[in-house]
């Protein structure tokens, strides 16, 4: 083989196939041949026109990343300690290296937004630098993870960026522990690994909001230790402080993607609880009740990646076993279908039974998990 085939986007909502020559690798490089690419809430964002990533164009989406290491070399094999044909997970970023933010360790939050996923232009050669495709080039920054045989691709797709991002969110950033109150607005994959990590911190009351077509997710979710569901709606305030005596929540998170849903998550936060602020959205402003957070010294912080602590910890929780992450990926796509598994991620409030829309760059054919009961 010596040239390898990509989803690549060319316009708003247009993917063209594309064929890239296979890339020379070094000692300090590697090539993965790529197993499954989850799709996120924010490649919607980005197939729609409504990021940055519009200015990259052409571009490879994906950054949910899996698969096998097919060529690599001798200093990347001992600095990721990985070897040919091992099963891997990549982060969504790398970063420059270089740049004040990488200097001080974030380099998630890279200046120069070194990373996966249309953050660099196809265009711009090894031309690999998104996982809608057959492989993806490994610079010698990529940070890469072996997991093993013992995980299958269904849940090492969800580990790098999902369960690493909802980790770092509800525990490092939130703070979430023992005997705690996480209130998840957005029962979508980011919220159930939101809902996972507050299990796993701890949490004694766990409460998921979401909306009337989310039935296969709030099922997912009680099963990943949701205590609690509450259907959005004018009362959602109202309800929490009723199963908290009052007291509201210690940690409130929204994955919504919503511009009205905020301003509700906002407000059933504890005195000096945490509202943490995760879903992208393609409204240009979104109001939040400032007189409240500030009377009730809320401490609010925007989030939207995972880094490295985080990742350690969501490998580990998936080979703990504890909880069935396989569950979560409910469609598989192949390469030339990409653009429908964006539309069934965008619709996906109305479609019941979509938890999690995977890419499968050697499968020809659309896949269905039958949709619990």
């Amino acid at each position: 083989m010596t040239t390898t085939t990509s989803a690549v986007l060319v316009a708003p909502e247009t993917f063209e196939l594309r064929d890239f020559p296979i890339p020379s690798i070094g000692e300090n490089d590697g090539l993965l041949r790529m197993e499954l690419s989850g799709v996120c809430g924010s490649d919607v964002l980005h197939w729609g026109g409504h990021s940055a990533v519009s200015r990259n164009l052409p571009a490879i989406l994906g950054h949910e990343i899996v698969g096998r290491i097919e060529q690599v070399g001798l200093n990347a094999a001992r600095r990721w300690g990985v070897a040919v044909d091992d099963r891997v997970i990549v982060e969504a970023s790398f970063g420059c290296g270089l740049c004040d933010v990488c200097l001080r360790g974030s380099y998630q939050m890279c200046a120069q937004g070194q990373g996966y996923g249309g953050r660099i232009s196809a265009g711009v050669t090894p031309h690999l630098w998104g996982a809608y495709g057959q492989h993806l080039y490994l610079p010698s920054r990529a940070r890469v993870h072996r997991v093993g045989d013992a995980i299958p691709p269904e849940v090492g797709v969800v580990i790098g960026a999902v369960l690493a991002n909802g980790v770092r969110w509800v525990q490092t950033i939130g703070g979430a522990g023992i005997g705690d109150t996480v209130v998840v607005f957005g029962p979508g994959p980011q919220g159930l690994a939101a809902v996972i990590a507050a299990h796993a911190a701890g949490a004694e009351r766990i409460v998921v909001v979401g909306l009337s077509g989310d039935r296969a997710r709030m099922a997912f979710a009680r099963d990943c230790g949701a205590t609690q569901m509450l259907s959005f709606d004018e009362h959602t305030t109202e309800a929490i402080a009723d199963l908290t005596g009052g007291r509201l929540a210690d940690v409130v998170i929204d994955v919504t993607g919503s511009a009205t849903s905020p301003a509700v998550a906002a407000e059933a936060v504890r005195p000096l609880g945490a509202f943490v602020m995760a879903g992208s959205t393609a409204a240009g402003r979104v109001e939040l009740p400032w007189n409240e957070l500030v009377r009730k010294e809320v401490r609010a912080q925007g989030v939207n990646s995972h880094d490295q602590a985080a990742v350690h910890a969501a490998v580990a929780l998936a080979r703990s076993g504890r909880y069935p992450l396989e569950r979560m990926v409910t469609h598989h796509f192949p390469l030339e279908a990409a653009g429908d598994a964006l539309r069934l991620v965008r619709d996906a409030a109305d479609s019941n039974g979509v938890i999690k829309a995977v890419i499968d760059p050697f499968d020809q054919f659309v896949r269905q998990r039958a949709a619990p009961s």
